[in-house]
């Protein structure tokens, strides 16, 4: 049996889909890839392109995206997925074709020997949890069983092997295997801290949840639902989690972090106990002084990963527990928990208040008439988006205007590369979203800046009639670059729109060329005649959204200010008294 025909075997008991893009050192797995009746191989336009759909992929279907690509230059263009894929902690298998072996330099002092050669191993080694360069064919199995383990394994991430021209060619002795032994760690009961975590929830009069995208990557949404409806206690979402719970219910204290929701903000800093799940203390939740995050609270942290305790960005944690979050709720929800039943439905109520005292629209977003102004078009797009359905922002400003005014009311399977947040992941991931379920109907976001970025990916989704629909918001360029220039610079632009040297193309025109449909919705007005059409029509379609490039990210947090101290500002007597409440 040919090496590139057995490799193909042991990826079709992993995934179905196999995204990549062709090159000379990668022909004869791709041949086998597409040979074999159990697998598909989608080709990208782009290396980064496929890299990025690969990552969509498993957050869609569950099964680990797998990306193919030839060496030197093809190993370069995903690296952006690769980085992704390891900030969000998602389950990637990354195979680079290489030279053959004679032509590798291994420890010679020289740069380069063989056409496109480059030490993978080293370039990669800070965004993936492991990779592997096979030398051997009685390595073959060991590795990739060994790599995919590692992807899965504790705090999940992508992984990479690379193959040799000539091993990919050879002929696999089948007796000659290496098995890689599986090992599962198990979180001692010691290291959970449940008489502690016991005691402040009994002491607590204002407690709140704090949930991230852990709890959907370890698959624990239904036990931490199974907890707040028991125990009704408050909770509050990062960008990772929050279409995971209905933004009207009672508990949900809304969005928090640098650029969230008043409200929400002002939850967390009024909160006295918090106990973050599956969260990662960034920058955006932390802000730019991790000691004026929730101050007065105590805090508990439960995280797979116990480098994250190590984090400089992270606030003063009470209680540190490394444990999967599925031992920790159950160990939890195993005792008796004493809590403050009484306070905990005035703090309720509190939360409930300050959501009507702080609405994220104002009468300024409903009456724009010239333009479509972006809160009105999120909290619209979130009636007429099909339930059942993926839903995928891009980068900038469109995630934000999300994560503060799109409403989840129906199940919408909501994500992007929250953490490195690359301009142009969203019209790349379509096409891995619609192989992971082709039943669902797509949303994607993006900006007209990022559309450059990835727009040949346009081809892709006109080739396989991917059912997506692609809002591209149109404010005549970077407009939250142009917001932190004007915070920082004193409004001296550059290179974010026409004026100060950018320009964009005409994104309906780009769609034609494309053969792709498009459309244009030109003010609040004509939203509403159109976005319910948008979701009758089949196929992808490109919608131009006009929005006013003077719109604005509001509210957020100026950097080193406290979270409940958003911009625009509000009177300090009104947030004192809000603050001690």
């Amino acid at each position: 049996m040919k090496v590139s025909d057995y490799i193909a075997n042991l990826l079709a008991k992993k995934t179905s889909i196999v995204f990549g893009g062709q090159g000379s050192s990668v022909i004869h797995l791709i041949d086998s890839i597409k040979r074999h009746k159990n697998l598909q191989f989608i080709p990208g336009q782009s290396e980064q392109g496929s890299s990025l759909a690969a990552d969509a992929y498993f957050r869609v279907s569950g099964k680990i995206g797998v990306t193919l690509g030839t060496s030197g230059p093809g190993i370069l263009n995903y690296l952006q997925g690769m980085a992704c894929s390891y900030f969000d902690s998602i389950p990637s298998l990354y195979i680079a074709g290489a030279p053959v072996i004679s032509h590798l330099r291994k420890n010679k002092f020289i740069r380069q020997i063989g056409f496109q050669e480059m030490e993978v191993q080293k370039m990669v080694e800070p965004i993936t949890k492991y990779s592997s360069l096979i030398l051997k064919l009685d390595q073959i199995d060991y590795e990739f069983n060994k790599a995919i383990d590692i992807a899965f394994n504790g705090r999940m991430g992508p992984v990479l092997i690379e193959l040799p021209d000539d091993i990919q060619r050879a002929s696999m002795p089948i007796k000659k295997k290496i098995y890689y032994p599986i090992v599962k760690k198990k979180t001692n009961n010691k290291d959970l801290k449940i008489k502690r975590v016991l005691k402040l929830l009994k002491e607590s009069k204002k407690p709140l949840l704090l949930l991230g995208n852990g709890i959907r990557l370890s698959n624990t949404t239904g036990i931490i639902k199974k907890f707040i409806k028991k125990y009704q206690i408050p909770y509050a979402c990062s960008w990772g989690a929050a279409d995971l719970f209905k933004s009207n219910d009672k508990l949900n204290a809304g969005s928090f972090g640098v650029a969230a929701t008043r409200y929400g903000n002002f939850a967390l800093q009024k909160a006295d106990l918090i106990l973050c799940i599956g969260i990662r203390f960034g920058t955006q939740i932390v802000g730019g002084d991790p000691k004026k995050f929730s101050p007065k609270s105590k805090k508990i942290l439960v995280d797979i990963d116990s480098n994250e305790f190590k984090s400089q960005r992270l606030p003063n944690i009470d209680v540190k527990i490394n444990s999967e979050i599925s031992d920790f709720i159950l160990a939890l929800s195993a005792k008796k928990i004493d809590l403050n039943i009484n306070d905990i439905k005035n703090w309720t109520k509190m939360i409930n208040k300050l959501k009507i005292s702080f609405p994220v629209l104002s009468a300024k977003n409903y009456n724009n008439s010239k333009y479509v102004d972006p809160y009105y078009f999120f909290k619209n797009l979130s009636f007429a988006i099909k339930n059942n359905s993926t839903f995928i922002p891009d980068a900038s400003a469109n995630l934000i205007w999300t994560y503060q005014a799109f409403e989840f009311l129906k199940n919408v399977n909501t994500f992007t590369a929250f953490n490195h947040s690359p301009m142009g992941y969203s019209l790349a991931a379509s096409v891995g979203a619609f192989f992971g379920d082709r039943s669902k109907v797509i949303t994607s976001i993006i900006g007209d800046g990022s559309v450059p970025m990835n727009v040949q990916e346009l081809e892709t989704i006109k080739n396989y009639n991917v059912n997506v629909k692609i809002f591209v918001i149109n404010n005549k360029g970077y407009s939250l670059i142009k917001q932190t220039q004007e915070t920082w610079l004193n409004s001296r632009y550059a290179g974010v729109d026409k004026s100060s040297g950018l320009s964009l193309p005409d994104n309906c025109k780009i769609a034609k060329s494309y053969g792709v449909k498009s459309m244009i919705i030109w003010n609040n007005k004509d939203l509403n005649k159109k976005l319910k059409k948008i979701y009758q029509t089949k196929g992808p379609l490109l919608i131009d959204v006009r929005v006013d490039p003077t719109s604005r990210v509001a509210p957020k947090i100026d950097y080193g200010k406290p979270l409940h101290d958003m911009s625009p500002g509000l009177p300090r007597d009104t947030i004192n008294k809000i603050l001690e409440e």
